[in-house]
């Protein structure tokens, strides 16, 4: 029995063992799926963070003090057709774009963000009054200007390149001038993740007033995931000598704080960025993950016509979405001219499908200006990874923690429910640090959740083989020693049932046939078994009546225990109420002679022939006290007993019943346990064998 057992035992071992196997090739193999579904799960999470989402009250919702004058097919195709405007077909003149900026100028805006693509040539002359030097002398003329770069060489294709070489290989011969931003970046890691980038190609664009930004929010081939969440901030090689030009929303901040000189060192420590009061935090490969406000447009997002159309007629407003609007309207504002043709420049977004990129734009700004101020109480933190450390701990704790619910709970349904109470709260933690503000946490939820669940369902496996053993093993112990509706009680509530050896408080109850000898020698073997068999079924059923337990039946006796496996504060009063019924069950056997069923016999004839002779007379002696319970037995053949000197006690004032003629004997230990008082006759103490401790013992009058 032992051998199976243990078999058993290591074939659970051995599967469990090639399940968490299987488990883990297939997070290795499928890791791809992993990655999809966090994204999904971030998506998620971000909807549920903007402006209109949990914890809306708590932070600054998007800022009104941005506004974009948004370049469309739409407006490209009325500035076309307008006699007013008189503009030729996309791209307009770079000479048109300098009046544009001279107009905003005027309104005194805080920072004007020029957001459009000016990497070819209109004018290679290089005179006073060629189209790309008005606009280089235009820009250079503000202070308060950022004007976009583009991307060209990404990390990945530079990294063994030296730097000396990067920018060799372009073709444009303008590189920028030495009072290019320059910012001192101390944490190495993130040095070495920036990408490399190259300039605008505009002549004497590169002045002490202009402020380079670079556009592009995509850092690497997977241009889905980038840009969903995470803006970089960007690096320039030139010659032997490191120049940095940062993402157009940063340039924004440094314009808004009067920054970008190139004595100014701006250093990144402990993967925070700090600039005055502003505090950005970035991740190791120097990107700075997005707080998204809305799921629509969040800013105000006005067509460059309407402003083109103000110019022209020399009105004192603009007018936009059938209101007119005075053109102190952008003063103090940050404004960005930029491109949003539908399918070119929107993006996939965790809040929207479509969002375009001037408001992706806008929204980093607002990120960079608003959630980094140190002084403003309605920020929203930067979003942080948590490490892979401590992201492996925190999956380890709640898988350990289904553990514990699945072996502490008292049965299937419950284990079941713990067990998705545990994965739910790490789903409801995960949202939670994410979305409220002031801790804006990333906990991976794809694969953790997959751990988390896989081993809430081997768990549940496991709690499921456990518990059916152990209602095979209640049956096969307690089958036949308890009642139909106590085994039932057992069996659905095994948690309840501790299967140990143990010592427990008990009542145990001996019922002995005082005169079966004589009786044995009177009747043929099968009516004197039949006549017992008979006697020891209507004990059975009183004792059962009365949730006792069948602890074994011997010879003529059978022993009986209240306490285990169901206990009750009234087990002593159910023992004796058993004892009182069994005595009364046997005198109106003894009365009624004709209940034995002989056949054979003439039952009327041989009561009066033979009166009284076949009277059966029952001894029980009831004490209560502590007991070994426990299966008792080889290895081979066991038995569930107890045992003990409470059992002893009951075995020594049976015998002082049979020696006094006492039917119904009881201990002052039982007596000490009732609620309400039985009537008793003391008779004395007995001696305990081999001991000097003297029992108190009480016959109770039926």
């Amino acid at each position: 029995m032992n051998f199976k057992v243990e078999y058993i035992n290591k074939l659970k071992i051995t599967i469990t063992t090639f399940l968490i196997i299987l488990l883990f090739l297939f997070a290795y193999f499928f890791k791809d799926v992993f990655n999809y579904f966090e994204n999904k799960f971030i998506d998620f999470r971000s909807y549920l963070s903007t402006d209109g989402g949990l914890y809306k009250h708590k932070f600054k919702h998007a800022d009104e003090n941005i506004i974009i004058l948004s370049v469309n097919d739409l407006t490209q195709y009325e500035a076309s057709h307008s006699s007013e405007l008189n503009l030729t077909r996309w791209p307009w003149s770079r000479v048109v774009w300098a009046k544009v900026i001279n107009f905003l100028e005027a309104q005194k805006p805080k920072v004007l963000i020029v957001d459009l693509n000016f990497s070819n040539y209109e004018d290679l002359s290089r005179n006073y009054t060629s189209p790309d030097m008005v606009l280089a002398d235009t820009i250079g003329y503000y202070d308060n200007i950022v004007l976009a770069t583009a991307l060209r060489t990404p990390f990945s294709e530079t990294e063994n390149v030296d730097p000396a070489k990067i920018l060799d290989n372009f073709e444009n011969p303008y590189n920028p001038a030495s009072n290019t931003l320059n910012m001192y970046i101390d944490n190495k890691l993130i040095d070495k993740n920036i990408a490399y980038f190259s300039h605008t190609p505009i002549p004497n664009i590169f002045t002490n007033s202009t402020t380079m930004g670079v556009t592009n929010l995509v850092t690497s081939k997977n241009k889905e995931t980038n840009i969903r969440y995470s803006q970089p901030v960007y690096k320039l090689i030139k010659g032997n000598k490191e120049y940095y030009i940062p993402s157009i929303a940063l340039g924004a901040l440094l314009k808004k704080e009067g920054i970008g000189k190139l004595a100014e060192e701006i250093p990144i420590e402990n993967n925070i960025l700090k600039i005055g009061k502003h505090r950005i935090r970035l991740d190791d490969n120097g990107q700075v993950l997005i707080n998204w406000h809305a799921h629509g447009n969040a800013y105000t997002d006005i067509p460059i016509n309407s402003i083109l159309l103000s110019m022209v007629r020399g009105t004192n407003y603009f007018e936009y979405d059938n209101k007119k609007f005075p053109l102190n309207f952008f003063k103090d504002k940050i404004v960005i001219i930029a491109q949003t043709q539908t399918g070119i420049e929107t993006h996939n977004t965790p809040v929207a499908k479509d969002l375009a990129d001037a408001q992706i734009k806008a929204t980093i700004i607002d990120n960079y200006i608003n959630d980094s101020d140190i002084t403003n109480h309605c920020k929203r933190p930067f979003l942080k990874h948590i490490t892979p450390y401590k992201g492996i701990i925190l999956t380890c704790l709640f898988c350990f923690a289904v553990i514990i619910v699945m072996l502490i709970a008292t049965n299937i349904p419950l284990a079941f429910i713990n067990g998705l109470l545990i994965i739910f709260i790490y789903i409801i933690l995960s949202v939670l640090l994410f979305c409220h503000p002031k801790y804006r946490i990333i906990i991976d939820m794809a694969l953790p959740l997959y751990w988390i669940g896989s081993v809430f369902l081997i768990s549940f496996i496991l709690k499921l083989h456990h518990e059916f053993k152990k209602k095979k093993k209640i049956e096969r112990i307690f089958g036949n020693l308890v009642s139909e509706k106590v085994l039932k009680q057992l069996v659905t509530k095994p948690h309840r049932l501790n299967l140990k050896s143990k010592v427990q408080k008990v009542t145990v109850m001996s019922c002995n046939i005082y005169n079966n000898l004589q009786i044995s020698e009177e009747l043929p073997p099968e009516k004197y078994v039949e006549l017992i068999n008979n006697i020891f079924n209507t004990i059975e059923k009183i004792i059962f009546k009365y949730n006792g337990t069948i602890n074994r039946f011997v010879g003529n006796s059978v022993l009986v225990y209240w306490g285990y496996p169901i206990h009750s504060r009234k087990d002593s009063e159910n023992a004796i109420r058993a004892a009182i019924e069994i005595q009364q069950k046997i005198d109106e056997y003894n009365a009624g002679f004709n209940n034995i069923n002989f056949e054979e016999y003439d039952e009327q004839n041989f009561e009066e022939k033979n009166p009284g002779k076949y009277s059966i007379n029952v001894k029980i002696a009831i004490n209560t006290g502590d007991a070994l319970i426990g299966q008792i037995g080889s290895s081979s053949v066991s038995d569930f007993t107890v045992l003990g000197e409470t059992v002893d006690v009951v075995e020594r004032i049976e015998a002082v019943c049979s020696e006094f003629d006492k039917n119904l004997i009881v201990t002052e230990n039982t007596l000490n346990q009732l609620d309400e008082k039985i009537p008793a006759q003391y008779i004395g103490q007995v001696r305990l064998k081999n001991s000097a401790e003297k029992v108190k013992i009480y016959e109770l009058k039926v």
